[in-house]
């Protein structure tokens, strides 16, 4: 049984509820409210103790006297709670296990409610987008929060462990650089393979040998960030993006402020380099 208590018409109609899933393990309420109460006014915030059909957490966000809902969504869905990138949708009919309903579901809602079924909020529904959907949902929605099951015994390039050795790179640089650097520490590589971000998966032709590049690597701080033998253990994933910034105004254009704005999307890796010769300014 619901033990919440009614809320009341008036503040009802005032009422804007947003579903949230692919919440981090241990993620408090706290901790999410700290995440969005900087785009909104919360009402009220519930994390479920199920997880949805995905296998993901997930939660609802009551926000109060939302003006533009659009530009509310554009500003959540760029929360990342440590290496989780959250994702939000406006709620319709959702029931506690995450199962999602449009609104031509409604009838079917509530007769299974009456079986045992326990409604929290009012769902979700995607934002239509072109012609690429399904009921109320994009493609892109029914997409996101989906997981898939690995088996335990699954052991992707087993084969190189010992002989290969992971490296991050300090900069786009040296990321660019890395045959000529490794060359020039009189090594040679049977392979360079990018794995993401400032990543790679160097192997070599015996395990001595990779055991000798990985010391001498540790030793060169100003070009490896990081350098360990693969052994099959878990990497975390980045992904390098490059950006087209355009409509500065001239007055302020300058790769100081555009290297700003790239922040805004996440870590830059290789500045800018606007030059006051460019031809196009735009």
């Amino acid at each position: 049984m619901d033990r919440r208590k009614p809320i009341p018409d008036n503040i009802q109609r005032r009422i804007l509820k947003i579903f949230v899933t692919n919440l981090p393990e241990g993620c408090s309420g706290n901790d999410l409210a700290g995440h969005v109460r900087l785009f909104g006014q919360i009402f009220d915030l519930y994390i479920a103790r199920k997880r949805d059909k995905g296998g993901n957490r997930f939660g609802f966000i009551s926000f109060l006297d939302v003006k533009d809902k659009e530009e509310l969504l554009r500003n959540l869905r760029n929360i990342r709670m440590g290496g989780y990138k959250l994702w939000f949708n406006i709620a319709r009919f959702v029931l506690e296990e995450g199962k999602i309903n449009s609104f031509r579901d409604e009838k079917s809602s509530k007769s299974k409610s009456s079986k045992g079924k326990q409604i929290h909020v009012e769902g979700i529904g995607g934002s239509k987008t072109g012609t690429s959907e399904v009921g109320d949902r994009s493609f892109k929605d029914m997409l996101v929060g989906k997981s898939v099951t690995v088996d335990n015994n699954a052991n992707g390039f087993r084969s190189l462990h010992g002989l290969a050795v992971v490296v991050r790179m300090v900069d786009f640089h040296c990321l660019k650089s890395i045959k000529v650097i490794v060359k020039e520490m009189s090594f040679q590589a049977v392979r360079f393979q990018y794995i993401g971000g400032l990543d790679l998966l160097i192997t070599f032709s015996n395990v001595e040998l990779a055991i000798k590049f990985k010391v001498d690597a540790l030793a060169l701080k100003d070009k490896f960030s990081m350098v360990a033998t693969w052994e099959g253990q878990v990497l975390g994933f980045e992904r390098l993006a490059w950006l087209k910034i355009q409509g500065i105004p001239l007055h302020v254009l300058s790769n100081e402020v555009i290297d700003s704005v790239g922040g805004l999307f996440g870590r830059i890796v290789h500045k800018a380099t606007r030059s006051e010769n460019d031809v196009d300014l735009s």
